[in-house]
């Protein structure tokens, strides 16, 4: 009898997975040369060659992540953002007319979303992140929320107040991590109360500074392409605050520092802002909440550890990141 799913180690998770991209790929017009894995964290993802020379991306969805019409909200801005010219994964239409297909397989508990993308070519930055890419990363976003859809965010409204740091937010609920102690867990409750009651304030004031945003612009997720720069994963995509976008390459540059250059993270910040300020406007109001939206995005990550214990490798980073956020919970908010 098979080891259950979600109790099964790290590898064995992947080749069960690795069963259902054969079955997914098989849905879209490929001929399939080779299929590599990639990745399993969030969603597992997967390399496909095909005989003719071109390159894809297969994703399999986190199971109940998000619906079907959700990942479909998130295909036609991928799609428009594609036919403005923009760097960004093209979806990829399959053999049946839709671009998320659902696919099932024996080794698997239940069924899962699949979707496919041409694949971008370039290069990531990584370590070698300087402050002109940060200035264009502020373009790239300031060019991602000017071409939005028209229509409204229905399924993907997860980075409102309510979503980032609400009692139930999109992440999971950061009010009963688990293996904290109380003293720690106290700390990390009030924080969340005080950084809702901020960003609910700007929310009701500033309503027109939110909308469709990417929400995972960290530099794994920011490649080099051309002379230009283009972006990745598209999974966490969702209406939410404009200047949340700008959070979380910010925070990317700040691990890359390090303590010992983090002094220099102002410098970056200026940059990015400077290029996000061509496109879109920036003002005092903006920088009053950015302390919040960062704490917020500490806070979050904190909830997406703790609802990860399905995955053996996200379960064990939960306690250090309790850790780090409360070391910066002190330092920026005196919590």
């Amino acid at each position: 009898m098979k080891t259950p799913f979600n109790e099964a180690s790290y590898l064995a998770q992947v080749r069960r997975l690795r069963n259902l991209a054969r079955i997914a790929i098989s849905q879209y017009p490929v001929q399939v040369k080779s299929i590599n894995f990639i990745r399993h964290g969030e969603n597992t993802t997967f390399r496909i060659d095909a005989k003719d020379g071109r390159t894809y991306l297969l994703r399999i969805h986190r199971n109940e992540y998000h619906t079907k019409s959700a990942i479909e909200e998130e295909m036609s801005w991928l799609a428009l953002l594609s036919k403005a010219g923009l760097s960004v994964p093209k979806p990829v239409i399959s053999n049946h007319g839709d671009l998320v297909r659902t696919v099932t397989h024996l080794d698997m508990p239940s069924s899962r979303s699949c979707s496919l993308f041409e694949w971008i070519k370039g290069r990531f930055i990584g370590e070698s992140v300087r402050t002109k890419h940060l200035y264009q990363v502020g373009v790239v976003i300031a060019n991602f929320q000017i071409h939005t859809p028209r229509t409204p965010v229905i399924h993907r409204r997860y980075w409102t107040a309510e979503g980032l740091v609400g009692e139930k937010p999109t992440f999971g609920s950061i009010d009963s991590l688990a293996g904290i102690r109380p003293k720690q867990q106290e700390t990390i409750s009030r924080a969340r109360k005080l950084v809702l009651k901020k960003l609910q304030r700007f929310e009701k004031n500033f309503p027109e500074r939110q909308g469709l945003i990417h929400a995972d612009l960290h530099f794994g997720n920011i490649l080099s392409v051309d002379k230009s720069l283009g972006a990745i994963d598209f999974d966490d995509c969702g209406y939410g605050f404009h200047s949340y976008d700008l959070v979380i390459p910010l925070l990317s540059v700040e691990r890359i520092l390090g303590e010992r250059k983090s002094n220099r993270l102002s410098e970056y910040k200026d940059s990015l802002i400077s290029g996000y300020q061509t496109k879109k406007k920036w003002d005092a109001n903006d920088e009053k909440i950015f302390p919040y939206l960062f704490t917020a995005r500490r806070l979050a990550m904190l909830g997406w550890l703790n609802s990860r214990s399905d995955n053996p490798r996200l379960k064990a980073h939960l306690k250090s990141a309790v850790d780090n956020g409360l070391r910066h919970l002190k330092l920026e908010h005196h919590l």
